[in-house]
């Protein structure tokens, strides 16, 4: 809760910062976004690292998970980048690990995407030939991989096999009608392709295969937005107009 109210104290004084920058500077609307995206990651990450205290008393910021403490505390995970702050209890093999900084993380995301969106608006804006769209996706095909690498599939990636022994026995209680239902038997992770598979008994399940997926497609619309100009050149090397979309303009005399 004190953690929570600091967060807020620090937002209140940086909005009240950023509406004075913003009426006395007239700045454009990417320039902005990049403001309020750079700011809020960097207190979304301070905050997720509880100012430094996860780094240094991991199980003061866990606390009890019940005034009895029925469920003991069995292992904390601490991450600089990205930022996380796991807390691992007695039943967490069914229920999964808390998150006491949680809404920094948030917070983080949220400025991550303003920044994204203040890239992709100064490049919609620059005077190109190419069109928009290009120009966006160029910038958000990138930007959506890297947030699926950080955000899913990283932290698994890092994870003890003692946890990640516990990811797929989670994902198998999850999913009961279509899992395996057999023992599991070892774990396997590969980079290239991205993969993080539970071997089972009697089959084989990938954790991130919607994550595998999503690379793909980034992959395709990147690709598709980098032949635009090319695909652009040789139609103009071969005499053929790029925008015919525009109507000829009749001169009438008056």
């Amino acid at each position: 809760m004190f953690l929570l109210m600091v967060l807020g104290l620090e937002l209140s004084c940086g909005l009240l910062a950023y509406a004075f920058w913003k009426r006395r500077r007239h700045p454009p609307l990417h320039r902005r976004r990049w403001v309020l995206g750079t700011t809020a990651c960097v207190l979304g990450y301070a905050h997720t690292l509880a100012y430094g205290f996860a780094l240094t008393r991991p199980t003061d910021l866990c606390g009890q998970r019940t005034l009895d403490n029925d469920y003991p505390l069995t292992h904390v995970s601490v991450n600089a980048f990205p930022p996380r702050l796991a807390c691992y209890w007695s039943d967490s093999a069914v229920h999964g690990p808390s998150h006491p900084t949680a809404a920094g993380t948030v917070l983080m995301w949220c400025g991550a995407a303003l920044l994204v969106a203040g890239a992709a608006a100064w490049a919609v804006s620059l005077d190109s030939p190419m069109p928009r769209w290009a120009r966006a996706g160029m910038v958000l095909a990138p930007a959506t991989s890297a947030v699926l690498w950080i955000r899913q599939v990283a932290p698994l990636m890092r994870l003890s096999t003692i946890d990640l022994d516990n990811e797929c026995f989670r994902w198998q209680v999850a999913h009961l009608n279509s899992a395996p239902s057999g023992e599991l038997a070892t774990t396997k992770r590969t980079v290239m392709p991205p993969a993080v598979e539970c071997v089972f008994a009697d089959g084989t399940a990938n954790l991130i295969s919607s994550e595998a997926f999503g690379f793909a497609c980034c992959l395709a619309v990147f690709l598709l937005c980098c032949a635009t100009p090319l695909l652009g050149m040789s139609t103009a090397a071969a005499g053929v107009p790029l925008d015919t979309s525009l109507p000829a303009v009749r001169k009438t005399r008056r």
